[in-house]
């Protein structure tokens, strides 16, 4: 499907103006063709589903880099000389206010959100089924709430914006909200999304916002936001109500897409349509030409040897997840689990990017059973993950011992799907695991930088102060 934009800036926020043509791969392929009035525009149906798909697509460039916020950061991954320029300040912890990535991160969180609130200020207009109304209502209600999430994990509390903006001048005029209300909004949005959306879908329609994705991504929250027994709640329906726990080589690859384990990813489509994504060559090591694909690589969200020794003897998931490529003394534990040998060019990977899988929920659901003093049970969910991984069971540990396990699990699980920065966070354990990291692993480029508590959260990109002087920076910038 390709979509029309009409986007204005107005300090990283949006306003979009989309008109429809054909479709290939799914409802999110989409190509600039030109320009609609947002005045002229909104009359029909096809024309708030064409909104809501621009929205989808806005996803594309943000989880082509959301790994550099996510996993870099962490012990889990590195830089290497040939992507030091990427992230470089992010492997080291040093990163500024004036940093680009954080920059266009925040623009982009924001141009996704405001796309959002088009669909909703506008979805009452055309005459449709109230049930296609709820159906959009809530798709643009879970976007919303995942980049907010987003925000939110990254920066604190932000900018609560919730209306379409019309003017620049209104853009400039938004105080920082606190990371209470911000997370506040994501429960009503995710609750609201959730009592309407459907648990599937069919078709073309497959790879859209579902109930189980706003119900997975509600517990998730609640998690962050130490809500342990809400969190469990939630995630004991979507635990028993859906996905499968596959294989793990079968949940990772090319033609392995929205497959019964994933509860919403981010849909890339290769074939030179400006629809692909990065990481499915940008994760190969450079130094290795052609050998392991058939186009030169990035050596971005490379494995650590703290991560590749996390995994234990007889873990079936490391020969999927991770790849090992030596060069000279150098050498790179690749995210292979996002690799496949046939990509055509840098930007052209056709492998989707999971925000949700079922694995995670189980973990999260035996993380909050534990935390509630479950802890027999939390152990039952812990070992649905480890015995498909053909690991034992681990059996009549103490509460600590399981939280610890879990924390393992979840580890080498979702490793390098830019989950571990963030649990470290949450877990209120970033500082000594990384203090740790730092005296018994020299990263391949060079020393990190001090370890912090101020590093919990990013700076509040330096442009986005200067354009609107009421906002105010994170402590330590």
């Amino acid at each position: 499907m390709k979509i029309n934009k009409l986007i204005i800036s107005t300090s990283g926020i949006f306003l979009l103006s989309i008109a429809l043509s054909a479709c290939k791969k799914s409802f999110v392929d989409l190509t600039p063709q030109g320009i609609v009035p947002v005045s002229t525009y909104y009359k029909t149906e096809i024309d708030i589903k064409t909104a809501l798909n621009g929205t989808y697509s806005s996803l594309r460039p943000i989880y082509n880099e959301q790994y550099g916020f996510g996993e870099i950061p962490s012990d889990n991954a590195q830089t290497y000389g040939e992507s030091e320029v990427g992230y470089g300040e992010e492997e080291k912890l040093t990163w500024t206010a004036t940093s680009t990535n954080l920059q266009n991160a925040w623009g982009r969180f924001y141009a996704t959100i405001a796309f959002a609130n088009i669909v909703l200020g506008h979805v009452n207009t055309p005459p449709m089924t109230q049930a296609n109304r709820d159906g959009y209502t809530g798709q643009a209600k879970f976007l919303r709430a995942l980049m907010y999430f987003n925000l939110v994990r990254m920066f604190g509390g932000v900018p609560l914006i919730l209306t379409e903006i019309t003017s620049e001048q209104q853009a400039y005029t938004y105080n920082r909200a606190t990371a209470t209300a911000v997370y506040a909004q994501i429960e009503k949005d995710l609750t609201e999304a959730a009592a309407v959306l459907p648990a599937s879908y069919t078709g073309s329609d497959i790879g859209r916002a579902t109930s189980i994705a706003a119900n997975a991504l509600l517990g998730k929250v609640y998690l962050y936001e130490n809500k342990e027994t809400q969190a469990e709640a939630i995630l004991a329906t979507v635990a028993a109500t859906s996905g499968t726990l596959l294989p793990y080589d079968q949940v990772f690859g090319l033609g392995k897409d929205n497959n019964r384990e994933i509860i919403f990813s981010v849909q890339y489509l290769g074939g030179g349509f400006g629809e692909g994504n990065t990481f499915a060559s940008g994760f190969v090591p450079q130094t290795s030409g052609t050998t392991i694909i058939g186009v030169s690589g990035g050596s971005s969200n490379i494995g650590t040897p703290s991560l590749y020794n996390a995994f234990e003897a007889g873990d079936n998931r490391l020969n999927t997840a991770v790849g090992v490529f030596t060069s000279g003394s150098l050498v790179y534990y690749y995210a292979k689990k996002f690799i496949y040998p046939t990509v055509a060019a840098g930007a052209e990977g056709d492998n989707d990017w999971p925000v949700l899988r079922y694995a995670d929920v189980i973990l999260m659901y035996a993380e909050a059973l534990n935390e509630n003093g479950k802890t027999d049970q939390a152990l039952t969910q812990l070992n649905l993950v480890r015995n498909r991984s053909g690991l034992a069971s681990k059996t009549g540990l103490t509460q600590t011992d399981t939280r610890t396990a879990i924390r393992n699990e979840r580890r080498v699980e979702l490793c390098y799907e830019a989950e571990r920065w963030f649990d470290l966070i949450r877990w209120n354990i970033m500082v000594p695991v990384m203090q740790d990291y730092k005296a018994h692993y020299t990263p391949a480029n060079g020393v990190i930088g001090n370890v912090t508590a101020t590093l919990s959260l990013y700076p509040i990109p330096a442009r986005e102060i200067s354009l609107n002087p009421n906002l105010t920076q994170n402590p330590g910038y």
